[in-house]
């Protein structure tokens, strides 16, 4: 069954993750990757942290992105790191 056109689209939500350790940031992005994020990992633009970027997506009317964030946030706290926020972007619907 077709959506309807006024169906909103899902987003693609990016999390930032900061970490000064490589086992640290290992340790969070398998996490998360068992967890069904796809996950990406490398030396931070500045080059003295690790950066976990972790991808998902949800539907626009979801809550569920302020728990996310919050488990985020205190996953990286637990593994000595920082939580610096989300990115979203709107997946076109397939036509």
């Amino acid at each position: 069954m077709p959506k309807p056109p006024d169906d909103p689209a899902p987003q693609r939500v990016q999390h930032f993750l900061y970490f000064p350790k490589a086992k640290d940031s290992k340790a969070v992005a398998d996490q998360l990757s068992a967890q069904g994020f796809t996950v990406e990992r490398r030396k931070s633009a500045e080059g003295k942290n690790w950066l976990v970027l972790a991808t998902h997506t949800v539907s626009p009317e979801s809550q569920d992105l302020d728990s996310v964030r919050d488990t985020l946030e205190r996953l990286a706290q637990a593994h000595s790191g920082e939580y610096d926020g989300h990115e979203t972007t709107v997946t076109p619907a397939p036509g």
